[in-house]
């Protein structure tokens, strides 16, 4: 810290020179992230509204009446407007949340998960000193069933599914996984950090894509983002319970802020109460209709690319997409090397051990395309000289 203070000039320009080699969501070279560059009316509510802390509920009222309506939107697409929860920091804490509840009224501390869960269920299950049980996955990347069933014992008191994974955006059998908690009476908790934005407008489209949500009895709880396709800014993750008795167990109490007793059901004490009212905002701004339509032109760009791919001898997608997520592998050369070279030419892309992974987020459109086939051939062409 200085000793003299400097001009809002001076702060900004030093600000911006820091940040000059940062990328942005909204450019449409950032094609490795699954955030959204948040929508300017979104960002607009944020700004306005920033000074309200949600953690003090007595304080901001009008805010926590606010949240209730997010969750009950949510749960509305989600097929269950009584669901309780809360926008949080995000889908990290929203799976730590969902196994810090189970574990307590459970009591054991043995989780399943498939072994395309992300890694903050890993992260969740050290601080809460879980026996974490990865189970394989089968050719098409969904969670093999079979293993699971072998994977359950005595300590078993919950298992994760996924709603759109990380890696490639594919949906585990979640029906099946409903009917093997409610056999073994066990929670089921479903990661759709990216895919709860997704699916259910593809469903309504007549796409192909299975039931993920509380339409199936054995699902316990959803983490949801809205900071992802959502089109919010960050921070705004969702965690929706099936109902609040399943939160009963890490509800605390605080008696000395500001408006008065409050109690409190998620790990951040202070929160944002301009996310949730971002949230609100864009839920009510957008509708229905308007992510469907944000989700159709998503997918018709997802289809675009498949199409381009094709035309390519050596590039081919390493699955067919769920949703708009394109996993991209090489039948001839070192998918490292075209990640570098990509990386060279200002592509934000991600990495993983046998693709590269594109989402089709809405920044990312047809030009951006374009230019990425352009670019990759040029890589080819250059991989292949070296050769």
């Amino acid at each position: 810290m200085n000793r003299n203070s400097l001009s809002k000039n001076d702060i900004l320009k030093r600000i911006r020179s820091a940040l000059k080699n940062d990328k942005s969501y909204k450019k449409g070279n950032v094609i490795s992230t699954m955030c959204t560059y948040p929508d300017e009316f979104a960002q607009q509510l944020f700004s306005e509204f920033i000074a309200r802390n949600i953690g003090d509920t007595n304080l901001f009222p009008g805010v926590v009446a606010l949240e209730k309506e997010v969750i009950s939107m949510l749960g509305k697409l989600l097929h269950n407007e009584t669901a309780y929860g809360n926008i949080v920091t995000g889908g990290t804490e929203a799976n730590f949340l969902a196994l810090w509840a189970y574990r307590e009224l459970s009591g054991k501390h043995t989780i399943i998960v498939p072994k395309t869960a992300h890694f903050s269920l890993y992260k969740s299950a050290n601080i809460l000193h879980l026996n974490i049980k990865t189970v394989r996955v089968t050719e098409n990347r969904q969670v093999d069933i079979a293993e699971v069933q072998k994977a359950i014992d005595d300590d078993t008191f919950c298992i994760v599914g996924i709603a759109g994974t990380t890696e490639l955006g594919v949906i585990d059998p979640i029906a099946e996984l409903s009917e093997l908690c409610i056999k073994h009476n066990l929670y089921l908790h479903i990661d759709a950090a990216f895919g709860g934005f997704v699916i259910p407008f593809m469903k309504d489209m007549n796409y192909d894509v299975a039931d993920f949500d509380f339409v199936l009895p054995g699902v316990s709880s959803i983490t949801i983002d809205p900071h992802k396709m959502g089109m919010c800014p960050i921070p705004a993750g969702g965690i929706l319970f099936r109902n609040k008795e399943l939160t009963k167990k890490i509800e605390w109490s605080v008696s000395y802020l500001s408006g008065g007793d409050t109690q409190q059901t998620t790990f951040v004490s202070s929160r944002s109460g301009a996310s949730v009212i971002a949230v609100w905002g864009m839920l009510k701004h957008m509708g229905f209709e308007g992510y469907e339509n944000l989700i159709r032109k998503c997918m018709d760009v997802t289809g675009y690319l498949i199409n381009e791919l094709d035309r390519i001898d050596d590039l081919c997608p390493i699955l067919q997409p769920t949703m708009n997520i394109v996993g991209i592998t090489s039948t001839k050369y070192n998918i490292v090397t075209i990640a570098e070279a990509m990386r060279e030419k200002s592509w934000a892309i991600s990495l993983f051990t046998k693709h590269l992974r594109i989402v089709l987020r809405p920044s990312v459109t047809k030009k951006v395309i374009d230019t990425f086939i352009h670019d990759i051939k040029e890589v080819l062409t250059c991989i292949q000289a070296k050769i």
